[in-house]
């Protein structure tokens, strides 16, 4: 099979390339011009230099493909960033569905977040597909803009496209090097961890997540959505686990939690009064303070899904920063 990708040099990219090139099948990426390749290089990939917004790239890049995955996305959830937001998740979605739709893909997977997805706070109250967005959560940029994107990729499947949406949780494994959960991987190993959030969150192993991209383009139903998550820990025992892992105890800081937030809110809205950057974004560090775990039984049955336990995907993203050189020896 054919496929091609945006964002396969991302995080979450990279294990998806991996679980394609270890099924046999061709891809081609499209980065950006300026992007780093180096992790993405040794897979052998066709790597194909482009923007989201050039359509007319999008579409002879895309020619003569089986099925389009698209990872490609802004992050942030600071209002500051909205028009990045918008430009990247929802207009670069847009134009990457009609590119697929003009030249005749007929497969397109999207991969989304479970920041679309209602919660409710509480460890005995799992979200499911359609768990209502509601509260505080439904009025993040990042998570409005993926919104927007799913709409998009939905209303696709009326013009023609086999569009599948997969909805990750808190992703944990290799190629990390964009420092999402391994940034604590890291803090842990130089006992530097800057706090403990009191909440908990739905963890899936990274190599799992690229392996489910590829299920949901022989296996996923068109127009639906599919949470990927898989382990529902509190962050003290996903911190606990990472130093397990490691062999590694860490200094439990002592910093009021609530003070940290504030803090990063202050620093965020009133800098530069307020100087420094904050640890985490202000958003994400009120989200780490509660308990929302999501249900990823959908997936397990129609995908075939299956997260690794917790310590495994973190022995490998540990593994890889070793690897690479974040660790020393």
């Amino acid at each position: 099979m054919r496929v091609f990708m945006t964002g396969a040099n991302g995080f979450v990219g990279l294990n998806v390339v991996s679980a394609l090139v270890s099924s046999g099948h061709s891809v081609t990426a499209m980065v950006r011009p300026n992007a780093n390749t180096s992790y993405l290089e040794p897979f052998g990939v066709r790597i194909v230099r482009g923007e989201l917004h050039d359509r007319e790239a999008l579409s002879a890049a895309m020619e003569g493909a089986d099925a389009v995955i698209h990872t490609a996305g802004n992050t942030s959830c600071n209002r500051k960033d909205l028009p990045a937001l918008e430009a990247v998740n929802v207009v670069g979605t847009q134009n990457v569905v009609d590119a697929a739709i003009a030249v005749g893909v007929p497969r397109l997977v999207y991969t989304s977040t479970t920041s679309t997805i209602g919660a409710r706070d509480g460890a005995d109250r799992l979200a499911d597909e359609n768990t209502p967005l509601d509260g505080y959560r439904a009025k993040s940029p990042y998570g409005i803009t993926k919104t927007k994107a799913e709409r998009i990729v939905v209303d696709a499947c009326g013009r023609g496209l086999h569009g599948v949406i997969l909805n990750l949780a808190e992703v944990v494994g290799a190629y990390d090097h964009t420092m999402q959960w391994g940034r604590m991987v890291l803090a842990t190993q130089y006992n530097q961890v800057p706090f403990v959030p009191p909440g908990g969150g739905s963890f899936c192993s990274a190599a799992d997540v690229g392996r489910a991209h590829l299920s949901a383009i022989e296996r996923g139903r068109s127009g639906e959505r599919y949470i990927l998550g898989g382990h529902n820990v509190s962050y003290s025992r996903f911190l606990d686990t990472i130093s397990e892992v490691l062999g590694k105890p860490f200094d439990v800081p002592r910093t009021s939690y609530r003070r940290l937030y504030i803090k990063s809110l202050l620093q965020e809205n009133l800098a530069p009064l307020v100087p420094g950057k904050p640890v985490v974004e202000a958003y994400r560090m009120k989200v780490f303070g509660h308990v929302y775990y999501f249900d990823s039984s959908k997936a397990e049955r129609e995908l075939g899904y299956v997260s690794a336990p917790l310590a495994e995907m973190l022995h490998d993203c540990a593994q890889w920063y070793k690897n690479n050189g974040f660790i020393g020896a």
